[in-house]
């Protein structure tokens, strides 16, 4: 049954028009040693490994490379290239991460305009560095506003309250916020709290990590567990998830199974590092014929 409903997701899919909308973040992992602390000052000492700097496209392209592999027709309107770059220091001996620096040139933002009704699903991604704020659309499009630790407590939900949406994707810490409240076991109850509050959306996707997602749409309230994998990183795989909560949201996958193929594409998602590959229609049935 579930490679059934896999295979008419996949022939499903394949007829959607769907627009992408929100930052690109160029991912850049600089492999190095540590070398220890200075000894004038507090400050780590690191070595470059190697020349060989690893340059990935993060953030709405990361979605747009998971939805093109599936859909008929996809479009991406996002910021330059290089105008937001994410830089990690990355150990040579176990890939763990150092440092992060980040480069921001928000002068290079030029306004988008969009149409929900010229497409079949539209996807704001809002990673919060500002894009948003270039960005003009009207009501019915899917929404996923990311807090991260540059815009902690500033990127919240209700910023988009004024728009009716047919769906949003939070995750637990994005919850919490959302209704100044931290959520530590997500019920019922709390899922129909942050559904009520200021979203104005048809359907709530919530991922909770290890412990799975949940699906409502105000009344039913459906339960998801994730898949274990031998994961490489776990970056990427919320946004891969709402990728493909979005297209089985679109195509009117039944509310009981609406978790199992977004929950199976986050989990092949861990597998590789960050946004080094994407989800294709022959790695979600190869995955799917190894954890289903």
């Amino acid at each position: 049954m579930s490679l059934k409903l896999i295979e008419e997701f996949i022939e499903k899919t394949s007829k959607l028009k769907i627009a992408v909308v929100g930052e690109t973040i160029i991912d850049e992992f600089v492999t190095v040693y540590y070398e220890g602390h200075s000894m004038k000052s507090f400050c780590p000492v690191f070595r470059e490994a190697d020349r060989n700097i690893v340059r990935q496209r993060g953030g709405s392209s990361a979605i747009y490379n998971h939805i093109k592999a599936f859909a008929g027709h996809v479009d991406l309107f996002t910021n330059p290239e290089d105008s937001i770059i994410k830089t990690r220091l990355v150990d040579a001996h176990d890939g763990k991460k150092h440092v992060e620096y980040n480069k921001f040139h928000k002068d290079d933002f030029e306004p988008i305009k969009i149409d929900c009704n010229d497409y079949d699903a539209v996807i704001v991604a809002d990673f919060g560095h500002g894009l948003s704020d270039f960005i003009t659309i009207n009501d019915g499009f899917y929404l996923m506003s990311q807090t991260n630790s540059n815009n902690f407590g500033f990127n919240r939900l209700s910023k988009w309250k004024n728009y009716k949406k047919r769906g949003v994707c939070v995750d637990l810490r994005e919850a919490s916020l959302q209704i100044n409240r931290k959520i530590s076991q997500c019920t019922d109850k709390d899922v129909r709290e942050i559904f009520d509050y200021e979203l104005q959306t048809e359907s709530l996707f919530v991922t909770l990590g290890a412990e799975g997602s949940i699906y409502t749409n105000g009344k039913e309230i459906y339960r998801h567990q994730s898949f274990k994998t031998q994961i490489v990183d776990t970056i990427g795989a919320g946004d891969t998830f709402y990728s493909f909560a979005v297209l089985a949201d679109t195509i009117c996958i039944p509310n009981d199974n609406k978790l199992l193929i977004p929950s199976l594409s986050a989990s092949l998602s861990t597998t590789w590092l960050c946004n080094e590959q994407s989800v294709t229609p022959e790695k979600l049935i190869e995955h799917a014929n190894r954890y289903l």
